[in-house]
């Protein structure tokens, strides 16, 4: 997440707030969110590839030779847990961005 250029990093554990006070200003201020898919969505849509991965106990040899895939997966994993027919993770920017302004006390 940035805000008016400030990284202020990832921001994926709860309270998923972070404090600005210090760079926010009167007019034209710039908020920047970017949302990834969780890895588990991921490697069910990897799925519904072709299986390109290790067979007989034996690293691909596009692996072997730092080759591109020709598959059109993203992701390697040595177990496949995940089916193409599980339904997917509830993931994303879930609810509504605030901009707060803290009472003083």
């Amino acid at each position: 997440m940035k805000f008016n250029s400030k990284d202020f990093g990832i921001i994926w554990t709860s309270p998923w707030r972070v404090k600005i006070k210090d760079i926010v200003k009167d007019k034209e201020n710039q908020l920047e969110i970017e949302v990834v898919n969780l890895w588990g969505n991921r490697l069910i849509g990897d799925e519904n590839m072709p299986d390109d991965g290790i067979k007989d106990h034996k690293w691909p040899e596009w692996l072997l030779e730092g080759k591109p895939r020709t598959s059109g997966r993203y992701t390697f994993t040595t177990h496949r847990y995940y089916k193409k027919d599980m339904p997917l993770q509830v993931s994303g920017l879930l609810g509504p961005v605030l901009i707060q302004v803290e009472s003083k006390k």
